[in-house]
């Protein structure tokens, strides 16, 4: 049965020997985590966290932008964070304990969900880390205001990537 995709952007539906009838309107993950890499880049930053919502979006997310940094080079992977896909209660207070142990990696990599990433602020907020750490967040934070409601002291300076968008008349 044919497919055509709004939203799907996991890479590995792009395998034509096994999503032979699949298609997509948007980009797979691999893009825009080639487009952080060059914003990663651009910054001159040369040490970097990333961190994943345990989950096909959020790990072939952070794999791919690994895998891009390595291809283009001059870049250090400082810790891969995983968050849980159901996290315990302080479980995000832990996450930012994490990113501090590297402290001086301060730019974070995000290919996260909504409540995760608001989550993640949230602990940021209340280590009194708001300002400390610098981040790219993928399309799932992309131009949202959720994520950032009440928190725009920790998302400051944030660079969030989204793809490219027009609406059609009619």
């Amino acid at each position: 049965i044919p497919q055509i995709s709004y939203a799907s952007t996991a890479p590995e539906l792009s395998d034509p020997g096994r999503y032979e009838f699949f298609s997509r309107v948007v980009p797979p993950d691999s893009y825009q985590a080639q487009a952080m890499v060059a914003v990663v880049r651009a910054l001159g930053w040369s040490y970097v966290s990333t961190l994943a919502s345990e989950g096909n979006y959020g790990e072939s997310g952070v794999e791919a932008f690994v895998q891009s940094s390595r291809e283009a080079g001059g870049l250090c992977i400082a810790q891969s964070i995983k968050i849980p896909r159901e996290p315990k209660p302080g479980e995000f207070a832990k996450v930012i304990g994490r990113l501090m142990e590297t402290s001086t990696a301060r730019g974070v990599v995000l290919f996260a969900n909504e409540d995760d990433i608001r989550r993640v602020l949230e602990a940021a907020t209340l280590a009194n880390l708001s300002g400390h750490f610098a981040w790219v967040g993928s399309d799932s934070w992309g131009a949202k205001m959720a994520p950032v409601q009440g928190l725009e002291d920790a998302a400051h300076g944030a660079i969030t990537i989204l793809p490219k968008r027009a609406s059609v008349p009619g």
